[in-house]
């Protein structure tokens, strides 16, 4: 073991005490977690020191993590906070067709994003198929508010130089409903890299759950990062008065209520409500602002 790896050197997966560790231009090495380092995650950027060699086998060990920024949490059904992935540039929601588009889940990971100013763009797959374009217009309204909406068909091949523009440097995480083509769309973009892939459930129409744990890659000039397929994604540390940075349309016309702490149900002078009656905020989205707030409000998440 001649080379050293260097300081800053990128977690790529995390397998109980043990870490894939990748530092530029080198091939990953496997290290094992020291107690003092606390929990490691993917995205980390850690420090390593070696261990063993001599008569026995030689390894490597983290000692350090670096500071974190812009974390992606989730809560369990257990109620306990959960950190995905660390020091994230961008948020790629990947919806499809089929299964159809899930704007709450949407929404949550909007919320998530936001309270750590992460960007997101939102990703509708499998267009190939029939309903693609009323799955697309039930996307528009995320559009109207200034993210980007890409249309794409892993299958067919479409907008894949599109989607790699938007993510070719930092670290993107990809996340999104099962079955929606998360993983199969990072083999079309990483040929190289084989992951498993399963098909839709033709009875249920959910879909099958392929990834088990956050794995990094890297892609280009950045890393992709493919996280395991949901169903249901808590939000930790936000208040409910908080949820409305998720919602660009609410978060700007609750400065207008005439209350600060206003919570855009029942309260007079609410600027969020009139702009409802007045079809300048979607009745989609602000039910969906009220089902998050009501969720935090009963400790669920």
């Amino acid at each position: 073991m001649t080379d050293l790896i260097p300081a800053r050197s990128l977690v790529t997966a995390v397998f109980g005490e043990r870490v894939e560790v990748r530092a530029p231009d080198k091939d990953p090495v496997v290290a094992f977690r020291s107690r003092g380092a606390g929990d490691v995650v993917v995205g980390d950027r850690v420090v390593l020191e070696p261990v063993g060699g001599g008569g026995g086998e030689a390894g490597w060990r983290v000692i350090e993590v670096e500071s974190r920024r812009r974390c992606l949490w989730r809560s369990t059904r257990r109620r306990k906070s959960q950190l995905v992935v660390a020091n994230v540039d961008r948020l790629c929601i990947v919806s499809s067709v089929k299964p159809p588009p899930k704007e709450g889940l949407i929404d949550r990971y909007l919320v998530a994003a936001e309270w750590q100013s992460i960007p997101s763009i939102i990703l509708l797959n499998k267009m190939d198929l029939k309903g693609a374009d009323q799955a697309l217009q039930r996307l528009r309204m995320y559009a109207d508010l200034g993210y980007e909406v890409l249309p794409i068909s892993v299958k067919a091949g479409e907008g894949m130089e599109m989607v790699a523009g938007y993510i070719s440097e930092g670290l993107t995480v990809l996340v999104g409903h099962s079955g929606v083509g998360k993983t199969a769309l990072l083999n079309r973009l990483l040929p190289g890299v084989s992951l498993k892939t399963a098909a839709l459930s033709e009875a249920t129409g959910k879909g099958k759950h392929t990834t088990s744990v956050a794995t990094a890659h890297p892609f280009r000039r950045g890393v992709l990062v493919d996280t395991p397929g949901i169903r249901e994604f808590g939000l930790v540390d936000i208040s409910p008065g908080d949820v409305s940075v998720g919602f660009r349309e609410i978060h700007t016309r609750q400065e207008d209520c005439r209350f600060v702490d206003c919570s855009h149900r029942e309260e007079p002078g609410c600027a969020v409500r009139a702009a409802i009656e007045a079809a300048e905020i979607s009745k989609t989205r602000y039910d969906s602002y009220l089902r998050i707030r009501e969720s935090l409000e009963v400790g669920d998440g």
